[in-house]
């Protein structure tokens, strides 16, 4: 049982990185820019999730319904990092599962077309480092849009 102290404890003090105002404001830039390079690509997103690449809170996992099969556009990137990596995918009863995994190199927004089935597709920022990495204000994300009919 923890009893209440009038003097702040020792191991608290490392919570004060993660109010510094300077970090915070980068973080609001990159969050600006993450969405000035997502929402370039045209169309009505099916699916638009960003989240923090560091810091106490990170990554981001989202699923949405896939309206009708055909070829999707999965746009991702990040800012403020030197990379992470962003799997998609869908999983079929009786199929083999494989997400496609897109390489962010935080330079700018990359693209793929990717063929979906109606159903679920889910979007997964994948971190490449150690879970007690410092807080930049770093973040990433993606966005599907799109859909082109298949034929059959």
């Amino acid at each position: 049982m923890n009893k209440p102290t009038s003097a702040p404890d020792a191991s608290a003090g490392s919570l004060a990185v993660y109010v510094d105002p300077l970090v915070l404001e980068r973080e609001v830039e990159n969050y600006g820019e993450l969405d000035r390079l997502l929402k370039a690509v045209p169309g009505p997103a099916i699916l638009f999730e960003e989240g923090p690449l560091d810091g106490p809170v990170r990554g981001f996992g989202a699923m949405e319904k896939v309206p009708a099969a055909g070829d999707y556009t999965v746009t991702a990137a990040c800012v403020g990092a030197t990379g992470a990596t962003v799997s998609v995918g869908q999983e079929h009863p009786g199929a083999p599962f494989r997400p496609v995994e897109l390489a962010l190199d935080c330079a700018g927004a990359t693209s793929q077309v990717i063929a979906l089935e109606q159903g679920y597709v889910f979007a997964h920022l994948v971190l490449t480092g150690p879970g007690d990495t410092p807080w930049t204000g770093a973040v990433g994300g993606v966005r599907v849009t799109g859909a082109s009919p298949r034929s059959r």
